[in-house]
């Protein structure tokens, strides 16, 4: 599912509205809703985009964050003062979905308790045979991919 998708299931849109206000009648929200959906927007098969200007998240361990699109990403991460650059990478590395928020919290809570450490998604991901993880967070930036075997992937050369 896009992101664009998700959006359309109704505990996500109430989420959305009661964190952020009704993007049907308020700018601000609008502009959030607009941002977030157009991650996937622009698709192309097995390339990722990774922003340098974003501030690391907590809770995911550690991991290399991505999007799918570098439009997208590149407005939500640097047009908000900070400084940065995105860069490019190439692969077919395996996500596992966890895009559906009760899904993740099972997912999290498996790892949780097999693991002790601030690594415990990376470790549960990697058991199961996956290379990351693929979730969406209808508070902070919407679609996300994140990415524990770096392996997986090359930087594309800036051209």
């Amino acid at each position: 599912m896009t992101a664009e998708e998700l959006f359309l299931i109704q505990e996500n849109q109430t989420h959305f509205i009661n964190a952020f206000g009704d993007w049907r009648i308020d700018s601000y929200a609008k502009n959030k809703y607009e941002k977030d959906i157009a991650k996937t927007k622009n698709y192309k098969n097995n390339y990722f985009y990774h922003a340098t200007g974003g501030f690391g998240e907590s809770g995911l361990g550690n991991g290399l964050y991505l999007g799918k699109d570098k439009r997208a990403l590149d407005n939500f991460y640097n047009l908000d003062g900070t400084e940065g650059k995105i860069i490019t990478y190439y692969g077919e590395p395996k996500f596992i979905d966890l895009t559906n928020s009760e899904e993740f919290e099972i997912f999290e809570s498996e790892a949780k308790k097999l693991y002790l450490d601030e690594n415990y998604l990376r470790d549960y991901t990697v058991l199961n045979g996956f290379d990351g993880i693929r979730y969406f967070d209808i508070e902070t930036t919407g679609e996300e991919f994140v990415l524990y075997n770096t392996e997986t992937v090359q930087i594309m050369e800036e051209v």
